[in-house]
């Protein structure tokens, strides 16, 4: 198959081995694990089952340098055309990544597509097919005013109304970071992913760069990943919370903020540090 892989882990724990196996499954013999210096065994676990495998590499960083430099590092020694960029706490379903690979090819002015990503229950994480965080937007979403943007359209937020009902592939503004096929060309192109980015957003940036330079995103329904959330955040929640925060800070400063009146940009990265700070204490109870 005319794909890699580039799986980024830090103490997934079992995941990182069922994440790998869905990768077989689909056809990928190109997998590269990047380990953040996990300190689960997840490591130990993956070389234990896939040591001898042709098709797995493992690269063991010193330190966990984040996930986008983690990516970057990888990118030069791939020679094939696409690379999926996957999560340790997602999974591929069968025929996930050719569906993922048609919609590509169909599609030349196309860079990224996502998949229709499932939680662990089997409900439908809306983060597949949605919008750039926006003042408006994401003010609609954090307030529950979008719940009435079937009525009233100008109160829509992030997420994209009616996305769980869309089965054709679908060109959209952003997917869900946890799994992605991108061009590798024009990853590359890109200078990978933004390395400012320690964990969180360096999706929507990379998605927002794609934009600008041209390219579209696709959201293909028919193919499905399924997607355990917080496992690798667990071990480090106040770390994962602030990183989070930074990353929105980040993505609006670089993106948005110059459309904004002076007023705006204030409320808005006032909002973002105070829904940091109101949210620590919930994070801290839960160590």
């Amino acid at each position: 198959m005319s794909v890699s892989a580039i799986v980024v882990n830090y103490n997934a724990g079992e995941l990182l081995g069922d994440c790998v196996q869905s990768l077989l499954d689909n056809g990928v013999t190109d997998i590269r694990v990047a380990d953040n210096a996990s300190t689960d065994g997840s490591l130990d676990r993956l070389r234990g089952r896939y040591g001898r495998h042709p098709s797995v590499r493992v690269l063991a960083n010193p330190s966990n340098r984040g996930f986008g430099p983690a990516v970057n590092a990888v990118l030069p020694a791939l020679d094939r055309p696409l690379v999926l960029v996957i999560n340790p706490d997602c999974t591929l379903k069968p025929g996930a990544l050719e569906a993922l690979v048609a919609a590509l090819a169909a599609d030349p002015d196309a860079a990224l597509a996502g998949p229709r990503v499932i939680d662990g229950k089997g409900r439908f994480e809306a983060a597949s097919c949605r919008h750039f965080p926006t003042p408006r937007r994401a003010f609609m979403s954090y307030s529950g005013l979008a719940r009435l943007a079937g009525r009233f359209g100008a109160l829509a937020g992030v997420n994209t109304p009616g996305a769980t009902e869309l089965t054709a592939t679908t060109a959209t503004e952003a997917t869900s970071g946890a799994c992605m096929l991108v061009r590798r060309e024009v990853l590359a192109q890109l200078g990978g992913f933004d390395e400012a980015y320690t964990l969180h957003c360096e999706d929507l940036d990379l998605m927002f760069r794609l934009r600008e330079a041209g390219w579209r995103t696709l959201y293909v329904p028919a193919a499905c990943a399924v997607h355990v959330q917080g496992v690798s955040s667990a071990s480090r929640p106040l770390w994962v919370h602030r990183q989070k925060h930074r990353g929105m800070a980040r993505f609006f400063g670089s993106h948005v903020a110059a459309a904004c009146s002076l007023p705006t940009r204030a409320l808005v990265r006032l909002g973002i540090w105070l829904h940091w700070a109101l949210l620590w204490p919930v994070k801290a109870v839960r160590l």
